[in-house]
């Protein structure tokens, strides 16, 4: 099997469907029913979240306690909740204290914050999003580390303390209005993804329709040309919305976070992702046909030559 192969065996056909996000909602006078009370945090809820993350967090290091915060943050704790979205979206981002994170647990004290960060969002995204994904019959529960410790920093739309039971960063009712300036910069963006989905299904069809061996291989050409440029617009659109989210950002009203909702919104998000997935899956299936096993990525690469995890 080589990449081609891998691809075609994956492939499926990818539309673009315009979706609901909370970004463009109007905003709600009170907060989700289902997590505040008065502004405040159920405490169930609360209670909840911590040990989801704290009992996941002991199973593999030493005093989660002693170095993390954790916040509730994002569209699902603002006043813009009610999207027409289920399930609803719920983003716990973990704050780590890193220095006092390597003196807890030494086998990673030659990583950098980043390379950190960076294997705390690997393991939630492999072995505790499966758990929370429909957490509470009601939520995608989605935990995160962002290099920075102080949430503030990173300008979210509202950030509610799980550990201090209180705002970090109190929700407003500020509301995202058109702005034709970037409805034309994202015009491009609709009209090259649905260019590339187009491509990609017409590749598609020749494949599953090729007649030769000839034409067989321009077909596979043809979509991993697709999904290259596919998952390249999709790393540019969701890449720069960690821009927004920065010190040298302008957070919620930021151009890269309304051109990431924005292509939620159309349903050009969705589908991008979908080739990344594809693509994603193929070079797994493609390194086990050749290697026998499936190759780690470069950040796993690097945790393990620095902690000498082989």
């Amino acid at each position: 099997m080589d990449l081609y192969d891998a691809l075609a065996s994956k492939a499926q056909p990818v539309g673009i469907s315009p979706s609901s996000t909370s970004y463009f909602s109007k905003p709600q006078v009170i907060l989700d029913p289902r997590l505040f009370r008065n502004q405040k945090l159920i405490p169930s809820v609360r209670e909840g979240i911590l040990a989801t993350l704290f009992n996941f967090l002991e199973e593999h290091f030493t005093s989660p306690a002693d170095w993390s915060y954790v916040w509730l943050a994002g569209s699902g704790v603002s006043h813009q909740w009610a999207a027409d979205r289920t399930p609803g979206d719920l983003d716990c981002l973990v704050g780590i204290q890193y220095p006092k994170f390597r003196m807890a647990n030494e086998l990673y004290k030659g990583l950098s914050d980043k390379e950190i960060s960076s294997m705390f969002n690997q393991l939630f995204r492999l072995s505790l999003w499966p758990q929370t994904a429909d957490y509470m019959g009601a939520f995608e529960l989605t935990f995160y580390v962002n290099v920075q410790t102080d949430i503030r920093k990173i300008k979210p739309y509202a950030a509610y303390s799980l550990i201090s039971d209180d705002w970090s960063v109190a929700p407003t009712m500020d509301e995202a209005l058109p702005n034709p300036e970037f409805d034309k910069k994202i015009d491009r963006d609709k009209t090259m993804a649905a260019e590339i989905i187009v491509r990609y299904g017409v590749a598609l069809d020749q494949i599953h329709n090729a007649t030769n061996p000839a034409a067989r291989v321009n077909a596979e050409r043809a979509l991993k040309l697709a999904i290259s440029q596919g998952v390249a617009l999709y790393n540019d659109i969701h890449g720069s919305r960690s821009y927004a989210f920065s010190e040298s950002g302008e957070g919620y009203l930021d151009y890269a976070n309304y051109r990431w909702q924005e292509g939620k919104a159309s349903g050009v998000v969705q589908a991008l992702a979908k080739l990344k997935e594809l693509e994603d899956a193929a070079q797994k299936d493609f390194a086990s046909a050749t290697y026998g096993i499936e190759l780690p990525d470069v950040s796993t690469l690097i945790r393990r030559a620095a902690t000498r995890d082989f």
